[in-house]
C-alpha cells in the first residue's frame, strides 16, 4: 500500500469513529449521559495526530523537505495535544496535571523532530553541493563555447 494511502485512511478512520459515536448517541439511551462533543474531539485530534506525526517519520528524507517534516510534527504534537487536554477535561483531572503534559509534549516533539530529520536543520541548496556553477559561471562557458563554434564554423 501506498503510504498516503495510509496516512488518508487514518484520517478518515478517526473520523469515522467520531460519527460512530455520534450515531450511538442518538440512538441508544446509555450513551445520551456522556459528552460525546469531547470525546469527538479527543478521537479526531488524536488519530490526526498520531496520523501526521507516523507520516513526518516514515516519509523518505530525500522526497520531502525538511521544514515540512518539522511543520508536520508540530502540527501532529499539536494535536495530540489538544487530545490529551481534551481527555483531562472529560476525565476532570487535577489541572495541576497541565503543565507537565504540555512539557512533555514539548519534549516529544523535539525527539520527533530529531528522528524525523536526521538531526539536519534545512535541506542543502544546489548552490552548497560540490561542483555547483552559478549562473555568471554558466554563462562564461556558454559564451565560450559559442565562441569555439563561431571560429570552427565560419
Amino acid at each position: 500500500m501506498n503510504r498516503s494511502f495510509l496516512f488518508k485512511l487514518l484520517l478518515i478512520l478517526s473520523l469515522a469513529a467520531a460519527a460512530v459515536l455520534w450515531v450511538l448517541t442518538l440512538t441508544v439511551d446509555a450513551f445520551k449521559d456522556y459528552n460525546i462533543g469531547l470525546w469527538a474531539i479527543a478521537i479526531i485530534s488524536g488519530g490526526w495526530g498520531v496520523a501526521f506525526v507516523l507520516r513526518a517519520l516514515f516519509s523518505k528524507t530525500s522526497a520531502l523537505p525538511v521544514t515540512l517534516k518539522r511543520f508536520w510534527v508540530i502540527a501532529g504534537i499539536a494535536l495530540v495535544l489538544v487530545s490529551v487536554l481534551t481527555f483531562v477535561n472529560i476525565f476532570a483531572w487535577d489541572n495541576k496535571l497541565i503543565l507537565p503534559i504540555v512539557a512533555l509534549a514539548g519534549v516529544a516533539a523535539l525527539l520527533v523532530m530529531l528522528f524525523a530529520t536526521g538531526g539536519k536543520k534545512w535541506d542543502a541548496g544546489d548552490n552548497q553541493q560540490a561542483g555547483y556553477k552559478d549562473y555568471w559561471a554558466r554563462r562564461k562557458e556558454k559564451e565560450a563555447r559559442e565562441e569555439e563554434e563561431r571560429k570552427n564554423n565560419p
